[in-house]
């Protein structure tokens, strides 16, 4: 059994989003599994390693205080099979929008999704 400590926490693929503001006027850095996380700096490198701080000071505080830790999904926890339900409508559009590409729904709907995930950071 793995000892959670510190060092545990910081080897895990934490999900960092990391976004210019124009009203800020610097990049915002947040971390999805670890709630009210939040940074920012000039560069995407500043609020990284502010990020990576931020990591540090939260699994602290959690430990020290006996608290629970969120962790990042494992991607061995999927198997890659969704259900999915819609509307007969979207369910329409779909068979039509497959059928034209020629492709089965299924396979329009994954390269569609997967289309839209392409700009997102890898699973690790």
């Amino acid at each position: 059994m793995t000892k959670k400590n510190l060092n545990y926490y910081l080897k895990l693929p934490y999900t960092y989003v990391i976004e210019w503001s124009d009203v800020d006027g610097c990049f915002l850095g947040s971390i999805i599994e670890l709630e009210r996380n939040m940074t920012c700096g000039q560069t995407r490198e500043e609020v990284l390693a502010n990020l990576k701080e931020a990591i540090v000071s939260y699994v602290t505080t959690s430990l020290d205080n006996k608290m629970e830790i969120p962790e990042p999904l494992k991607l061995e926890d999927f198997k890659g099979s969704i259900t999915y339900r819609t509307s007969k409508e979207r369910h329409y559009k779909l068979a039509k929008q497959a059928k034209l590409y020629g492709k089965s729904i299924n396979a329009f709907i994954d390269e569609v999704i997967g289309e839209k995930l392409k700009d997102l950071a890898p699973a690790h």
